[in-house]
C-alpha cells in the first residue's frame, strides 16, 4: 500500500468514525423517529376499513380458426379487441346490466369505483376485479360484471346482417370469495413506517450535526484544527462548580485531577528541547474554563516539585485570586504602574504548596495598554528568575485584545475550549488572532467533556491521549527558540514537566 492509498484509507476510516459518532450522539432522535413512524403506520392501518378483492378471468376469441393462418390472424384480432373490452368493463351499459336484478345495493357510480379490469401483454385474457368492504359483495359483483360483459360483447360483435358474432368472450375462471383483505397491509405499512422513521431520524441527526456549530468533543477540535495538538480532555466535573482548585493529594485523586496531570505531561511533548516556562492560558469567550485550567495546571506542576507562580492577568474581570481566597487589592497593576518596584512584594502565597499568586490588583482603565508595555515583559522576566514556571491567566481573546497583547511576553499559549459551548467559528477566529500576533500555540484543552465522549481510558481515570512528538509542528520549537532569545529566556536544564 502506497502513501496515497494509506491516506485515503485513513480518511475513509475517519469519516466512518465521524458518521458513527454522529449517529451515537443522536441515537435517541433516531429511536424516537422510528418509534413514531412504526406507531403511525400501525395507527393508520387500524383506522382503515378492510377491503376484499375478487377476480374473474375471461378469454377472448375472434373469427374462425379453420387454418393455421386464420388461427394466427384471429389471435392478433383477439389481442386488439381485448384492449377495447377493458374499456367496456366500467361502461354504463355493462354496469347497469350487471346490477339489474342482482340484489346488490350498489349504485352505478359506486360500482364504477369498485370495478377495474386489465389484460396481460400479448394475451387474449381479460381480468375483471371487484373491490369491496364485503368479500361476498366483491365476488358477486365481479361475476355479474363478467357475465354482463360477455353478453354485451356478443351483441356488439354480431354483424347487422345476422350470423355468428365475429368475437366472443368466455368466462374461464369465475370470481371466488376471498377471506384475506388486500387492504390495509399492516405488516407492509409497519415496515414502511419503520423505514421512513429511520430515514427521517438520520436526516434530522445529520442536519443537526451540520447546522450545530458548537464543538462537543476532542475529535471535533482535531477535525477543525488538524495541525493543532490536543493536550487533554477534562471531564465535566461538578466539583469544579463549587471550587476552582482540585485536591491533588493521592487520597483526593480523581479523573479530573488525572486530566490536569496529563496536561502537564503533554506540554512537555510539545517543546521537548526548550520547555515553555511562561505559559498563557486563554479561551475564545468568558466562562469556558480558562481560569480553572490555569489554577489546576499550576497545582499540577507544583505537585511534581516545581515552584510555580500564577499571574492573574485578566485585568477586566479577575476571579482567580478571589476563588483561591486571596485578595486582589494589590498585585500586577501596582507593579505595572510603578507603585511597586519589586514584583516579589505583591506576590501572595496560596494554600497549595509550591503555588504563589500574583493577583490582578486594582482594575485599571487601560488594561490592554498596561499589558502591552515593556514593564510587563520585565515583570514576567523577574518572575521566571524566581520560579520554575509562570502560568498566566489572561482574558478571553474574542471580546478584548488583552490576551493577544500578552502573547509577546510568554513562551506559549494554551487555548481552552468548553465542549457544547465554544463555537467552531469562534475557535477559528481565536486561532487567527493568535497567529497574527505570531504566538506559539502549544495546544488545546477540551474542557467539560461528557464521559461518553471520552473514549480512551487508562486504569480508573481519564483518557490516555498523549501528544505524539512526531505530530508536533517543527515551527513550534523554532518559534520558541527565537522568542527565548528575544526575551532573554534560558533553560537551566531543570525538568519542569516531570
Amino acid at each position: 500500500m502506497n502513501q496515497t492509498e494509506a491516506v485515503d484509507t485513513a480518511s475513509a476510516a475517519d469519516r466512518l468514525r465521524l458518521l458513527l459518532r454522529v449517529m451515537r450522539d443522536g441515537w435517541w432522535i433516531i429511536a424516537l423517529c422510528v418509534l413514531i413512524g412504526g406507531a403511525s403506520a400501525i395507527g393508520l392501518s387500524l383506522t382503515q376499513t378492510p377491503l376484499y378483492r375478487s377476480s374473474a378471468v375471461l378469454y377472448v376469441t375472434s373469427g374462425t380458426e379453420a387454418t393455421v393462418q386464420n388461427a394466427y390472424q384471429g389471435s392478433l384480432a383477439s389481442q386488439q379487441r381485448v384492449a377495447s373490452y377493458v374499456r367496456l368493463v366500467d361502461s354504463e351499459a355493462v354496469l347497469r346490466d350487471a346490477l339489474n336484478d342482482s340484489g346488490l345495493q350498489i349504485s352505478v357510480e359506486d360500482a364504477r369505483e369498485d370495478v377495474s379490469a386489465y389484460t396481460s401483454l400479448e394475451t387474449v385474457l381479460l381480468t375483471v376485479n371487484a373491490t369491496n368492504a364485503d368479500a361476498a359483495v366483491a365476488s358477486d359483483l365481479a361475476n355479474r360484471v363478467a357475465e354482463s360483459l360477455v353478453k354485451y360483447v356478443s351483441v356488439l360483435e354480431t354483424p347487422s346482417s345476422g350470423g355468428d358474432p365475429l368475437a366472443k368472450v368466455t368466462v374461464v375462471s369465475p370470481a371466488m370469495t376471498s377471506d384475506t383483505p388486500i387492504s390495509p397491509r399492516t405488516k407492509r405499512n409497519f415496515a414502511i413506517g419503520l423505514t421512513a422513521g429511520l430515514l427521517l431520524g438520520l436526516l434530522i441527526v445529520f442536519a443537526r450535526h451540520r447546522l450545530d456549530t458548537r464543538l462537543r468533543s476532542e475529535s471535533d477540535v482535531t477535525e477543525l484544527l488538524p495541525n493543532v495538538s490536543s493536550l487533554c480532555t477534562v471531564p465535566d466535573d461538578s466539583a469544579l462548580q463549587d471550587k476552582v482548585l482540585l485536591d491533588f493529594a493521592p487520597a483526593g485523586a480523581s479523573p479530573t485531577g488525572e486530566a490536569y496531570r496529563r496536561l502537564r505531561v503533554n506540554l512537555g511533548f510539545v517543546s521537548v528541547d526548550t520547555p515553555a516556562r511562561r505559559i498563557l492560558v486563554t479561551s475564545a469567550n468568558p466562562g469556558e474554563g480558562k481560569t480553572t485550567t490555569a489554577v489546576n495546571l499550576a497545582a499540577a506542576f507544583a505537585e511534581s516539585g516545581n515552584r510555580v507562580v500564577l499571574v492573574e492577568a485578566d485585568l477586566r474581570k479577575p476571579s482567580a485570586s478571589q476563588r483561591m481566597r486571596l485578595t486582589n487589592s494589590i498585585g500586577l497593576t501596582d507593579y505595572l504602574r510603578g507603585s511597586v518596584e519589586n514584583v516579589a512584594e505583591v506576590i501572595q502565597q496560596s494554600s497549595t504548596p509550591g503555588v504563589d499568586v500574583l493577583a490582578s490588583g486594582p482594575v485599571p482603565p487601560n488594561p490592554a495598554e498596561l499589558l502591552a508595555s515593556q514593564r510587563t515583559g520585565r515583570c514576567f522576566a523577574e518572575l521566571e528568575a524566581l520560579y520554575d514556571l509562570v502560568i498566566v491567566d489572561s482574558g478571553p481573546v474574542m471580546p478584548v485584545t488583552d490576551a493577544v497583547e500578552l502573547t509577546k511576553w510568554v513562551h506559549g499559549v494554551v487555548v481552552v475550549v468548553r465542549a457544547g459551548s465554544t463555537k467552531r467559528t469562534e475557535l477559528v477566529s481565536t486561532f487567527a488572532e493568535l497567529e497574527r500576533a505570531q504566538a506559539t500555540i502549544l495546544g488545546v484543552v477540551v474542557n467539560g467533556v461528557s464521559d461518553r465522549e471520552r473514549t480512551y481510558r487508562y486504569g480508573y481515570y481519564g483518557d490516555v491521549t498523549q501528544v505524539d512528538p512526531r505530530h508536533v509542528n517543527p515551527a513550534t520549537v523554532a518559534t520558541r527558540t527565537s522568542r527565548d532569545s528575544m526575551h532573554g529566556a534560558s533553560d537551566d536544564g531543570r525538568s519542569i514537566y516531570r
